[in-house]
């Protein structure tokens, strides 16, 4: 008589082959690795990313640099402080190196540059009116500090918790404006 099994029984026995990986996902998932790496030590010390890559074996090359372009593009976000930062120009400069269609990337990366820069100027631009709008009313409010604590008050813009929340306010919309066309540039260039 066959024996029978509980559910119990059959999810263990599903989640056991579930959970094998094979000897092909393991040699891939450890060139996933070593492209990670190269991409983490590139990041920090520069280097030449294609002699790394060329000297691993040919399979591993392909997994290698889709590993180091993600890497890569993670270091690639929007400003925050109205800055590009300093590691965005190495990722794009590792991205270049790795890439299989280097005029491709070019243009991706002029792209994405183009991109940073328009979000930097509508940042700044909304920056100085917003400083503008607040700035015409902080004469009389200084006045008044001034006379109520009988000394010399110096009150910045940038300080009024009114001009703060508006400016968190308009900060959050234009992330979510420049956000979704960052990322589908990044995807672009992941595929290169």
């Amino acid at each position: 008589m066959a024996e029978i099994k509980s559910a119990l029984e059959l999810a263990l026995e599903k989640a056991e082959q579930y959970g094998r990986a094979t000897k092909e996902e393991l040699t891939r998932g450890q060139f996933r690795d070593q492209g990670r790496q190269l991409a983490v030590n590139f990041l920090k010390d520069g280097g030449d990313l294609e002699a790394e890559i060329s000297s691993l074996p040919a399979p591993a090359q392909e997994e290698a640099r889709a590993a180091i372009k993600e890497v890569l593009l993670r270091n690639i976000t929007l400003p925050r402080n109205g800055e590009l930062e300093p590691r965005r120009a190495q990722a794009l400069e590792g991205l270049m190196l790795v890439a299989r269609d280097k005029k491709a990337m070019a243009r991706q990366k002029a792209e994405l540059e183009q991109l940073l820069q328009n979000f930097l100027q509508v940042r700044n631009n909304v920056l100085q009116q917003l400083k503008a709008r607040f700035g015409a009313g902080i004469d009389q409010m200084q006045r008044a500090l001034e006379a109520q604590m009988r000394q010399r008050v110096k009150v910045e813009v940038e300080h009024l918790p009114q001009f703060q929340e508006e400016w968190r306010r308009f900060q959050g919309q234009l992330f979510d404006q420049f956000e979704p066309m960052l990322e589908a540039c990044k995807e672009k260039m992941l595929s290169l």
